[in-house]
């Protein structure tokens, strides 16, 4: 998805810009921006976004910080904004069959059983949206991803009920993982269904509408 923050920033903006305003406060209005211009060509969205929101932003910080202010913008804005979300989706799939994006909640299938042998695994994986495998360890209140280039993300785990929990975002040095949360922020998960190797877990960001269902593997 890369190539869609390249698109970000091909524009040149001459607005002027308060210092003070968040990131997230920022993603919140161009995710208005955004929906309010849902019939326009695809290239002009973006291009309004550059002139009115992202280069205004930007061009009040030094060039050094620019390249890490812009990852923020983009993963929070990923983060923050439905629309975008379907957006790249749209344009930028997932590479295997790995996520679905759901308009309601699926139907719950799992059983005591299947719940009490995931509790009990400690070692699960998943393929990311670009079908890298990232690994996954868990304990009683712990969930530690290993990414592809050895990075790696902690989160607070708490079972909320027998089939959900919440993961609690602590620390990453991966660029995408540490950009799209800050320390405190939350997901909610849904464990739906156990299959042959893998279940069916259905993701959630708090106050956030979208429904992303992926495929967690067990070893």
């Amino acid at each position: 998805m890369n190539k869609i923050l390249t698109i970000l920033l091909l524009f040149v903006g001459t607005f002027c810009f308060s210092q003070n305003k968040s990131v997230d406060e920022l993603t919140d209005e161009m995710c208005v921006s955004f929906n309010i211009n849902k019939n326009l060509s695809d290239s002009l969205r973006l291009l309004i976004l550059n002139e009115k929101f992202i280069l205004p932003y930007l061009n009040q910080f030094d060039e050094s910080e620019k390249e890490s202010l812009s990852n923020q913008l983009y993963f929070r804005f990923q983060k923050n904004c439905k629309a975008f979300v379907d957006y790249l989706y749209q344009i930028d799939p997932p590479k295997k069959d790995d996520w679905i994006k759901l308009d309601s909640p699926p139907e719950i299938k799992i059983t005591d059983k299947e719940l009490t042998f995931l509790k009990r695994t400690k070692k699960f994986y998943y393929y990311e949206w670009e079908g890298e495998k990232t690994k996954v360890t868990t304990t009683d209140k712990y969930w530690i991803e290993q990414f592809s280039d050895k990075t790696y993300s902690k989160l607070k785990l708490i079972w909320l009920t027998s089939n959900s929990f919440q993961l609690e975002f602590i620390e990453s040095n991966n660029n995408g993982r540490k950009n799209f949360s800050k320390p405190g922020d939350k997901y909610l998960y849904e464990v739906v269904s156990k299959e042959k190797d893998y279940f069916w877990v259905l993701a959630k960001i708090p106050e956030q509408p979208q429904l992303l269902m992926f495929k967690l593997f067990y070893k």
